[in-house]
């Protein structure tokens, strides 16, 4: 297992966007869930082992392999201030034992 997988998961977020495959709201009220979906394909991609998402979790998404973790936020457009919160746990960056990298997203 490398040092770090969030350069490996930046990369499939990039070809994925570069493929076509755009995060899309299925309704008004679907806040981040569709983007945490589609960061997941991305973890699924790559073969990373993880403790799936689940409303409230801190973060999204924990590796199993590897001491990171990634939480996805859903970001509106036009602006940024729909509904943005770090209600779960105040965005440090390290959250028991593990490095946390947040994902944002629109």
């Amino acid at each position: 297992m490398p040092s770090t997988t969030c350069f490996d998961v930046f990369e499939q977020c990039v070809l994925a966007v570069q493929a076509g495959e755009l995060i899309e709201s299925v309704s008004a009220k679907d806040k981040e869930f569709h983007f945490q979906n589609w960061f997941e394909k991305r973890l699924q991609t790559l073969a990373l082992h993880y403790e799936g998402a689940g409303r409230n979790t801190y973060p999204d998404f924990s590796l199993v392999e590897c001491a990171e973790g990634y939480e996805v936020k859903g970001l509106a457009w036009p602006g940024r201030e729909r509904d943005y919160d770090s209600n779960s746990q105040v965005p440090t960056g390290y959250h028991n034992g593990r490095q946390i990298f947040y994902v944002f997203g629109r």
